[in-house]
């Protein structure tokens, strides 16, 4: 073992890492990398991937992802779970899944925000909160006037609570009026 390099490196002439926050919003973007692990706790499994964002400005950064789907905490496991699913339905993915490698190099949208650490200890970090088809479903079609006012009419309209309005001279929501 050598501590000699091969070639003599000068850091005035190399550009470092940049690890500014992408802004929040929505990136197309693919998994490069999948790999099924254990926590250091060995408390189940997560999918550890990282993603690329292949287009615009920002293209070629790289964020991180942990979807947990096997633990002993229920809630941890169903929020895990319901994520896999969401990528599943992003990448057209219907075969029961055996393999990390079925993620890879498939194009999605990912909504990106910013995670706050709770303590302050830490810098804040990117956190993908959604990962969405790459071509978006479109938006129901605008039911005609006539079709509204029946349904507002209709027995199950009148049990509903109203939605509030909040905001300066808003009445109070129903709830708030006793």
């Amino acid at each position: 073992m050598s501590t000699q390099f091969p070639e003599t490196f000068d850091p005035e002439t190399q550009e470092g890492n940049s690890w500014e926050l992408l802004p929040v919003n929505e990136y197309v973007a693919q998994i490069v990398e999948a790999s099924v692990q254990q926590p250091k706790s060995g408390d189940g499994c997560y999918l550890a991937l990282t993603w690329k964002i292949i287009e615009g400005e920002l293209e070629d950064r790289q964020l991180w992802q942990r979807i947990t789907f096997v633990h002993s905490s229920e809630q941890a496991q169903t929020i895990g779970r319901k994520t896999l699913k969401d990528l599943c339905v992003a990448l057209d993915v219907n075969e029961q899944v055996g393999d990390a490698g079925v993620f890879l190099f498939k194009p999605a949208r990912i909504r990106v925000g910013i995670e706050k650490d709770k303590q302050g200890l830490y810098p804040d970090k990117n956190r993908i909160s959604r990962i969405l088809p790459l071509e978006a479903k479109p938006a129901e079609p605008e039911q005609p006037a006539q079709a509204t006012a029946a349904k507002a009419s209709s027995p199950a309209a009148a049990t509903r609570a109203p939605k509030s309005t909040v905001g300066p001279g808003a009445p109070a929501p129903w709830h708030a009026q006793r």
